[in-house]
């Protein structure tokens, strides 16, 4: 029964979704000019503009409204241009295979302005497939179609701003609710270590994904918010989505958190089952609200909090009981001090539970004005010159451009020599999984062939059971729509669905549906293999050298934001904007290294020495933000005292071992020996500290000896790769 609730739930979700929505937009937007244009007996017209709204339909991704709707011209645009000057392209091989491998290097090059250029050339790529395909052969002048061609792109602009009118909260609800879904799951991976649950390796590839995906979001909503904001000015609900998107930007780092090193927390809590069991159930409790928080998103009732409270005084209870026999001990200071952290953390979940009750309202607060806001959004530079930077063998974007043309090329050349019947089916299938990356490329590829086969499979089944063209006419539109909402979140879903889509429309169409089926699983899984073996030997993209100018921005990153810590610590200033921005960067940078990672591992020989290297050396990139956000943590929930000595004596060995860490990732050799002159800071908290000093000497110690430890770890680990 509870499964059945559970599928029920997401099934509900799915139909509610932004995907689902855009699904709905794109294909009313084709169907609705096809069915018009057959009617009306102007059928070339209608399939004209329907074409148009599929070729502006790929841009059309979560972020500004702004973004949105330039990317839906210029793909309209492009698309127009592209089927215009491909209609007029003579049907000579020499000459329609040059301008074929130019045009796909030109249309993949943009992909240097970021994700969402990328699906713009997509659009324009997707165009010049079609252009192959003889889709003017219908007698309408090529002008006339282009022209269609870009009315069909406004038409689906049109489209989308009478949703975003309509539904003007969708988009920014559904990005809140994922990153606050995201958060609990990256609470709870965290709590896995805390009962070690998970080996290491597992748990970190856990946490280094949902980390990835949660900044992605993070950066998402920034950018819509400042959007909204610009627009609509500091409303009641925009303040709320500012409040909650703080709180949860301040439970990442709270998130990151211990009081001692992770390996000698275990080793502590080992000693103590009770309160370890304690923390345990609140860290159940912090995810298991934070989650109902997300599915909810207290649209009908609120929250209830009375557990995640139960649960904090239960652990406040267990600490202290611990307290009466074992007062001054060490042990009991790294156990008050992670109960602070975990209180703190709950009380950023309890204070997004609050913000987003809709019986409550927010009276405005002195939020950042926005010149300091736009400080947090990562603009696109679009100058010519990112083109011209790329335009090199060592351009990732460079070698990816060369290689989908060559292989475009090639993929169509062998289906007109071999006289495939649908060649353009090849190239459909190359502009689709091709991805810079190997690892997408491969996983992209299995999906695909996977999906494929499924959909023609079961389309198989039907057409050779039913003969029957209002039913084909009804699963082409509902598999449609199914594509279209499942692309993003499952490639093989979608695969499956665009695969039934276009068997159902071609049996309305052509009587030898069943050969037409095996056709298409045949030039599927032509293209799926050439674009699999193309990102395998064809100029490769190897992550390790990408890695390496990763992790050394990851390290400058950590580096400005350990002096930000450093300057707030030493001045006693109140935490302040240029704080934040150094710990969105440093979390962002190391986010990008995450990633980077699990792209290594699914390269060719992803599990060799050097990737076990580089592993390690992310692994420690991930601890030292840990270290980091364990003292700015403490820094922002503490008034500081005079313990001025032991930052000063620790910083200066750390920034040299991290400068040093820098230029050896940068191959800058050699690397001066930094002398171990600070022996004497090993020694033990001073004991003249008492009680709020105890606790800020210990933590900032403890973390500030991890620190040093760990940028010496990075250097002996980068010198063996020189080795």
């Amino acid at each position: 029964m509870s499964k059945f609730l559970q599928l029920y739930n997401s099934s509900i979700a799915f139909a509610k979704s932004t995907d689902f929505a855009k699904a709905i937009l794109v294909t009313t937007g084709v169907v609705v000019p096809i069915l018009v244009g057959y009617y009306l007996d102007y059928l070339s017209v209608g399939i004209a503009l329907g074409t148009g709204v599929l070729f502006s339909s790929p841009s059309s991704i979560s972020g500004s409204l702004k973004n949105k709707r330039i990317g839906i011209l210029l793909s309209s645009l492009i698309a127009t241009l592209v089927s215009f000057i491909g209609a007029y392209i003579p049907d000579i091989y020499w000459i329609q295979l040059p301008y074929l491998g130019i045009m796909t290097f030109a249309l993949a090059f943009i992909a240097v302005y970021g994700f969402r250029a990328s699906l713009v050339g997509f659009s324009g790529l997707f165009a010049l497939v079609l252009s192959f395909a003889n889709l003017s052969s219908s007698g309408m002048p090529p002008y006339e179609r282009s022209l269609l061609i870009g009315l069909g792109g406004i038409l689906y602009l049109l489209l989308t701003l009478l949703y975003d009118l309509l539904a003007p909260k969708k988009q920014t609800e559904e990005l809140l609710e994922t990153a606050i879904e995201l958060s609990s799951r990256y609470i709870e991976a965290r709590g896995q270590f805390l009962r070690q649950s998970i080996d290491r390796d597992t748990g970190l590839k856990k946490l280094f994904t949902v980390q990835s995906d949660f900044n992605d979001h993070l950066e998402k909503l920034r950018e819509i918010l400042l959007d909204s904001r610009h627009a609509s000015g500091t409303s009641s609900y925009y303040r709320k989505q500012f409040l909650v998107l703080g709180e949860l930007v301040d439970l990442s780092e709270l998130s990151l958190t211990s009081p001692i090193p992770p390996a000698r927390m275990h080793e502590v809590l080992k000693k103590y089952p009770i309160q370890l069991h304690a923390f345990v159930n609140l860290n159940k409790a912090q995810t298991e609200t934070l989650r109902k928080i997300a599915h909810t998103n207290l649209k009908k009732y609120r929250v209830d909090l009375n557990t995640l409270r139960a649960a904090l005084k239960e652990t406040k209870n267990k600490v202290d009981n611990y307290k009466a026999p074992n007062a001054s001990t060490e042990d009991y200071i790294i156990l008050q001090n992670l109960y602070e952290l975990q209180e703190n953390q709950t009380q950023r979940i309890v204070n997004i539970a609050q913000v987003l009750d809709r019986n409550k309202t927010i009276k405005s607060t002195n939020t950042a004005n926005l010149n300091d806001l736009e400080g947090f959004v990562t603009k696109q530079d679009y100058s010519f010159q990112i083109l011209l930077d790329n335009l090199n063998k060592d351009s990732p974007i460079f070698k990816h451009a060369l290689r989908i043309a060559f292989i475009a090329v090639l993929g169509f050349g062998l289906g007109n020599f071999f006289e495939v019947q649908n060649p353009y089916w090849i190239l459909l299938t190359i502009i689709v999984i091709m991805r810079p990356s190997y690892g997408l490329t491969k996983e992209r590829s299995k999906n695909r062939i996977i999906g494929t086969l499924l959909g023609a499979a079961l389309a198989t089944g039907i057409v050779y059971l039913f003969r029957d063209n209002t039913l084909f006419r009804i699963l082409a539109v509902l598999s449609f729509i199914m594509a279209h909402a499942s692309l993003q979140k499952n490639y093989r879903t979608g695969a499956f669905f665009i695969t039934l889509s276009i068997i159902f429309a071609y049996a309305l169409l052509r009587p030898d549906i069943l050969a037409i089926i095996q056709y298409r699983v045949f030039d599927t899984g032509v293209g799926a293999a050439l674009a699999a073996l193309a990102s395998a030997f064809l100029w490769p993209t190897r992550e390790a050298k990408s890695l390496k100018y990763n992790l050394a921005e990851s390290l400058k990153a950590s580096r400005n934001y350990l002096q930000v810590i450093s300057s707030h610590y030493e001045t006693k200033k109140q935490i302040e904007t240029h704080y934040k921005l150094a710990r969105k960067k440093a979390f962002l940078a190391t986010a990008t290294v995450n990633a980077a990672i699990q792209r290594l591992l699914q390269e060719p020989g992803g599990k060799g020495k050097l990737t076990g290297k580089l592993y390690e050396l992310v692994v420690l990139n991930h601890a030292f933000l840990g270290a980091l956000a364990s003292i700015g943590a403490y820094l922002r929930n503490h008034n500081t005292t005079h313990i001025d000595d032991i930052f000063i004596k620790y910083k200066n060995p750390i920034f040299e071992n991290i400068d040093s860490a820098i230029a050896l990732l940068g191959d800058n050799t050699p690397i001066n020996e930094i002398p171990n002159i600070f022996k004497e800071l090993e020694a033990p908290v001073p004991v003249t500290y008492i009680n709020e000093e105890l606790n800020e000497a210990h933590i900032l110690t403890e973390q500030l000896k991890w620190l040093k430890k760990l940028s010496e770890d990075f250097n002996k680990q980068l010198k063996t790769l020189h080795t």
